[in-house]
């Protein structure tokens, strides 16, 4: 029988919400919109009767990762019929606190501050600045729909530092407990304070960097491993396409290939969707070059980027125009071979550009539900959710 195809929706740590309590987990509203165009080649997770859903798979269980990593064990389901599409959620839930610490959040804030010009000039700041106000000031917070964007309400609100982190973590447990007071609680302020975090945790701690890159890598190891699935999407959202693009770099694509492995043809689509990508590479020196991943991008493998991008979303850019790009600069001007954000060295030392397809969308217009609205892509009904579709 056919085997399935498997997307894996990844968010920032910080918006990682479980199902708990009859309340939904962060990937149910996609799931939901997903079926309005798949209908039932769509599958639910068949130990979730009751609410139906992805498969959530959390890096800890009872306090044991194996326990948590379990759920994809070869002899549990993903769907409830072979060949339907299933859908993974993937939640770093530690025993350990996940705020960043404030020396350390100051230490990325004025490393920022110090490479900004590598970004974008005064001018473009103050662009960027008006942009955001704009997008803040457009949101349609009275929509019917469900943010994709309330910080998670599953830990522990002593571990957030400060009366702020207090209150917004207060806001988004009372969110959670009634959706109808999510477009108030959280909002953009308390969405854009938990990018904030995730960020300055992702950038400053690398002790849980490198725990939550083994979690997901660790994860889709075990996807491709399963007899029953013939190709997995990576559909990732905000900080969560840092933390896949991470973990992508450096799996062994290149041996699979020259082995002729199974695996290396198995990853069909790497979906980016508010990329901040373009600002850890030019405001944190996170590096330019994709690893191991150049030799699973087309045209040499199987595997194509699309970045999603909202113009005016303060999170995002544009990935395939050249390094030079700045905000407010055309986005298709093709890069010169050598000249792209991101690149490739080849085996002889030729550096290459690596090819991504950027899709702008107008997530002010097309989405809803409050939080930060330009920043809610996989609520854009219009745009982005069809797109991922056509994918599956």
């Amino acid at each position: 029988m056919a085997g399935s195809v498997c997307v894996v929706s990844v968010h920032g740590i910080g918006f990682q919400q479980p199902p708990r309590d009859g309340r939904p987990g962060y990937a149910d509203a996609l799931h939901d919109l997903l079926r309005k165009t798949l209908g039932d080649r769509l599958g639910d997770d068949p130990e979730r009767p009751a609410t139906g859903g992805p498969v959530y798979v959390s890096s800890e269980w009872d306090g044991s990762p194996a326990n948590g990593l379990g759920r994809l064990d070869a002899g549990r389901a993903l769907v409830s019929e072979e060949g339907k599409i299933a859908h993974v959620a993937l939640v770093y839930s530690p025993s350990e606190p996940l705020e960043p610490r404030f020396g350390e959040t100051a230490e990325a804030l004025a490393r920022a501050a110090i490479s900004h010009g590598h970004y974008t000039s005064t001018v473009g700041a103050l662009r960027l600045l008006a942009s955001d106000v704009w997008a803040a000031l457009h949101e349609d917070s009275g929509g019917g729909g469900r943010s994709t964007l309330t910080p998670r309400s599953d830990l522990d609100v002593s571990v957030h530092h400060g009366v702020l982190g207090r209150v917004l973590h207060r806001g988004a447990q009372a969110a959670a407990k009634d959706p109808a007071m999510a477009s108030e609680t959280a909002g953009a302020f308390g969405t854009l304070r938990a990018l904030q975090d995730d960020v300055a945790t992702y950038v400053t701690r690398n002790d849980l960097r490198e725990r939550v890159r083994d979690f997901v890598q660790d994860a889709l190891l075990l996807l491709i491993d399963r007899d029953d699935i013939s190709g997995v999407v990576i559909n990732a959202h905000s900080q969560g396409t840092v933390l896949c693009w991470d973990v992508l770099c450096r799996l062994p694509f290149s041996s699979w290939a020259r082995d002729d492995d199974r695996r290396a043809g198995l990853f069909r689509h790497f979906v980016t969707a508010g990329s901040p990508i373009r600002k850890y590479v030019d405001m944190f020196a996170w590096g330019d070059q994709v690893g191991e991943l150049a030799a699973a991008l087309d045209p040499i493998g199987s595997l194509i980027w699309h970045n999603f991008c909202d113009p005016h979303d303060p999170v995002a850019d544009p990935l395939n125009p050249p390094a030079g790009w700045r905000p407010g600069d055309p986005w298709d001007e093709p890069p010169e071979p050598d000249t792209g954000l991101l690149v490739a060295r080849d085996a002889d030392g030729a550096v290459r550009h690596v090819p991504i397809a950027d899709a702008p969308v107008d997530n002010i217009k097309h989405s809803s539900g409050g939080g930060l609205q330009a920043h809610d892509y996989w609520n854009n009904e219009k745009q982005f959710v069809p797109a991922l579709a056509a994918l599956l």
